[in-house]
């Protein structure tokens, strides 16, 4: 191991005064069940007086009761005013009395409103709760919240929402979880001058009404859980706008960005088509009043929301201008559009019961966001891009002993729900998801997912109901009778209900043709043991009938060890390579012959070649891991990562360049770090001389995407070609305005500032104040971060706190990640989240999550001490500890 190898792990949580886990005083009672909401809300925005950013609202419930005796009404509110009097109850004509001592109740803990009746609901009668209330357009993207842009000098405010997944309750008292299904009936009462608002269902009626606004009512919902309840009230525009029969497509943005949604319009058209034969559920047939809208917002917290029939986007996942925006953001658009899209069947038509089973929804939306794409724009090459980005990020949350199971039965809470939108049940159930579709095939997949939805339209899902549903598909197509009676349940309830993954370990003995595979977790960490096992379908092919296109596994492996013979390996001595494309989620490691023959084959070209890319790149990234964990030896890495030299694959590279990364960040303020770096620029000298400094015309969307990562790189390093041609670009750029091409700018711009001076810094600053082009701005951001002027790195960790800041809210820990991604500047972002903690918190309730970005940039023992005597800027809520054994920073 290199010098400093025991790495710090930090271990970051709450002090919890009082742990919420377990604490089911959250969940609604299920006593009363609703059916339809009518909602109708009036918004006064800047108004200037005590109304202003404040909206009225009016709720009808339809619901009703199963059970005798129930005199109580249980729903979700928060932050909403009404009292007793706003409320009235009725069947029929009929109007149902309040219970006269103690009408209402406010639980302000659990977000609850407690309506007390003066008798019992009669069972199987349906009642109508109406309430009258007052609320707030939210300043922190929750709930119905304001946003604003400037247009020619003039502030423009948007009325947004954002219910997921715990935010209705804010905007309307509900039942506020996603089981109480029901339908939505909409009127919004717009400002005259604003745009027609939208909302989730078409425009059924408008009404001019004397008071300056504009009543608009929207057709009903299909049934669906409130988080998916959307409107926008705004004076954006759409120049792109599809109506073909029923169907009706649209983007909408504020109205200087409608020159950016080109790409959004045609892929969005195409993905949800292509879903929509995929499932063989067209879309615009599940319900008549639905149509599919994309809105780009100025302001939002999250990447984009699914609501159903109205998505909603941070600008820069929308908008793309192919002369302007960085082909990384081509890929954004489409694979967030194809994941919002995906979310029209999987979530939204049918969605999971609780959110321990996020996996559900965001598993499948998740894989299908790079499986669709695939299918719909194939140069983008997004299959290849779910490997290394998806299943590589799902290993390393999976890979610590704190990491939950996919379904995570401990979330009652808020606080836990939200914790739960992560790595785990988004990319590792992708990438399960992903290896049950190889495993059983794409006939019986397909055929399994149009029985889950159909079987379970306009309601929920379970684990179970999916497993059945893929298993009538699987028996359909005969795809799992060769594995011993394994069913679909089997194998996926392994991976779903168990947290983490195996490594599997490979000894060949060539003399015997027998192979001995053993499986156990893998942790970073290896003195942690623990005995999990799991159903592993084992997919393997050999040098002497190398075959990486069929995925279908050659068996499944659910013990501790498997013995089996390969056949015809004995006399050539050659490689065997398990996990096929990766389409496992499993590691593999193998004994050390066959590392050695392993990197014979790769450092070999025309032997090279016949490795599928994705198993050459899955080789780098194991490596590296079982560096980490201390499974392999430097040497082996060293002799393996050889190859490297002649490697050109861009996912090989993007697995080479993650790891090298890594061990670059323990060689920080070594002796050590510069022999590294040349011995890393040697490896890369290849690649640069074949992609080279400059944009080709024959250079298609991957090779463009292997120039960016190659050269931010290599420049990272101080490669003095690539230095002089980047910081060369960036002075034709200042002086003479030579316009960088898109692909290139992280690059120059990063190499001009970190080699630059003060003035280069207000240079890119005054760029991001005048562009129009988000994705720009995202790109000049990131660069920020790269000069070595401390005094504009305090100014923009700073720009953050002023008024009319030109960082987002949505972005503010932006500067912080920018300067940290340099690990010189993490005592001077130390010292100024410390002195500056307080300011910060009032304006990002937030900001807590900024410590969690210092375990990354932190690699010694000295920058732990730091951290260490400065724990209490954060005045009690984090802890830190520390443990001597390697591993990976850890956030929890």
């Amino acid at each position: 191991m290199p010098p400093h190898s025991a790495t710090i792990i930090l271990v970051l949580g709450f002090i919890a005064s009082g742990s919420s886990e377990g604490d089911t005083n959250y969940r609604l009672n299920s006593l009363v069940t609703p059916t339809a909401y009518t909602i109708v809300v009036t918004p006064y925005f800047d108004t200037g007086d005590v109304l202003a950013f404040t909206f009225d609202g009016e709720v009808s419930i339809k619901l009703q009761t199963q059970f005798e005796n129930v005199t109580r009404i249980k729903l979700h509110s928060k932050d909403l005013n009404f009292t007793e009097n706003s409320i009235t109850i009725r069947s029929g004509q009929v109007s149902v009395l309040l219970d006269s001592t103690n009408p209402l109740e406010f639980d302000d803990k659990y977000s609850f409103a407690y309506i007390n009746l003066n008798a019992p609901l009669q069972v199987s009668t349906e009642y109508i709760l109406n309430i009258s209330y007052r609320g707030p357009i939210r300043d922190d993207l929750q709930g119905f919240y304001r946003s604003s842009y400037v247009e020619r000098g003039i502030t423009k405010w948007v009325g947004a929402t954002q219910m997921e997944p715990t935010h209705a309750r804010k905007v309307f008292p509900c039942f506020d979880e996603p089981q109480y299904k029901a339908t939505f009936g909409l009127m919004i009462d717009r400002p005259l001058n604003y745009s027609q608002s939208l909302a989730n269902t078409k425009l059924q009626t408008s009404l001019t009404m004397s008071n300056g606004y504009v009543r608009e009512v929207f057709y009903p919902s299909p049934k669906m859980p409130t988080y998916l309840v959307a409107f926008l009230i705004s004076e954006f525009q759409s120049t792109q706008y599809s109506v073909e029969g029923s169907k009706e497509f649209g983007i909408y943005t504020r109205p200087e960005a409608t020159n950016q949604t080109d790409y959004a319009f045609d892929f969005g058209k195409r993905v949800v088509d292509a879903m929509s034969a995929y499932l063989n559920i067209d879309y615009y047939s599940t319900d008549a009043n639905l149509k599919l809208d994309h809105v780009g917002l100025p302001d939002f917290r999250g990447g984009a929301m699914e609501n159903w029939g109205l998505i909603k986007y941070r600008e820069g996942l929308l908008l793309y201008v192919p002369e302007e925006s960085s082909p990384y953001y081509k890929y954004r658009v489409a694979q967030i559009m194809a994941h919002e899209t995906t979310h029209m069947w999987f979530g939204n038509l049918v969605t999971c019961h609780w959110w321990s089973n996020t996996w559900l929804n965001e598993g499948f939306a998740n894989y299908f966001e790079n499986y669709i794409t695939e299918q719909v724009e194939p140069e983008l090459r997004s299959g290849d891009i779910s490997v290394i980005s998806s299943v590589y990020a799902a290993y390393v949350a999976d890979e610590v002993p704190e990491a939950a199971a996919i379904t995570n039965e401990n979330v009652n809470s808020p606080e836990e729900i939200s914790a739960h939108f992560g790595t785990i049940s988004y990319q590792k159930a992708g990438s399960v998801i992903r290896m049950i579709h190889h495993l059983i095939g794409d006939e019986a997949f397909k055929y399994g997912l149009n029985i889950y939805l159909n079987s379970n339209k306009f309601g929920v899902g379970t684990p179970d109901s999916m497993y059945d549903s893929l298993q009538i598909g699987a028996n359909a197509a005969s795809s799992l009778n060769d594995y011993n009676g394994y069913t679909v349940g089997d194998v996926m309830s392994s991976w779903i209900a168990q947290p983490g993954h195996p490594v599997l370990n490979v000894d060949i003995d060539y003399d015997t043709e027998q192979i001995t595979l053993t499986q156990k977790r893998f942790y970073s960490n290896s003195s942690i043991q623990t005995g999990e096992l799991y159903t592993i379908p084992i997919s393997y092919t050999t040098a002497n009938a190398p075959d990486f296109e069929n995925t279908k596994p050659a068996f499944i492996m659910d013990d501790e060890t498997y013995t089996f013979n390969a056949t015809n390996i004995s006399a050539s001595r050659s490689w065997v390579i398990f996990n096929i494309q990766e389409t496992g989620f499993y590691r593999v490691n193998y004994n050390n012959n066959a590392w050695k023959i392993i990197g014979e084959t790769l450092r070999n070209n025309e032997a090279r070649a016949t490795i599928n890319n994705l198993n050459r790149a899955k080789i780098v990234n194991d490596l590296f891991a079982f560096l980490e964990a201390d499974l392999v030896s430097f040497s082996t890495l060293n002799d393996v990562l050889e190859f490297l030299a002649d490697e050109t694959d861009y996912s090989v590279w993007y697995a080479a360049i993650s790891g090298f990364n890594t061990l670059r960040k323990k060689l920080m303020a070594t002796d050590a770090l510069e022999d590294f770096d040349n011995y890393v620029l040697r490896l890369m000298q290849n690649i640069i001389d074949v992609l080279g400094y400059d944009v080709k015309e024959q250079d298609d969307f991957v090779t463009l995407r292997n120039r960016m990562q190659i050269l931010e790189y290599a420049c990272k390093l101080g490669h003095s070609g690539c230095i002089e041609n980047s910081v060369g670009l960036f002075s034709k750029f200042k002086e003479n305005g030579t316009v960088v091409t898109p692909s290139l700018r992280l690059a120059v711009y990063c190499s001009g500032l970190r080699h630059g001076d003060a003035d280069d810094y207000e240079f890119v600053w005054d760029r991001m104040l005048t562009t129009n082009v988000v994705n720009e701005i995202y790109i000049i951001q990131s660069a920020l971060g790269c000069t070595k002027v401390q005094d504009k790195l305090l100014s923009y960790l700073a720009s953050v706190m002023v008024e009319d800041s030109p960082i987002r809210s949505q972005d503010f820990t932006v500067p912080f990640t920018s300067i940290l991604a340099d690990h010189s500047n993490v005592e001077i972002a130390l010292e100024f989240f410390q002195e500056y903690y307080d300011s910060l918190n009032k304006i990002f309730p937030n900001m807590d999550t900024v410590v969690t970005y210092f375990p990354a940039a932190m690699h010694l023992e000295d920058d732990f001490e730091k951290v260490k005597s400065r724990h209490e800027f954060v005045d009690g809520r984090v802890v830190f500890g520390v443990d001597g054994h390697s591993g990976r920073g850890k956030g929890n």
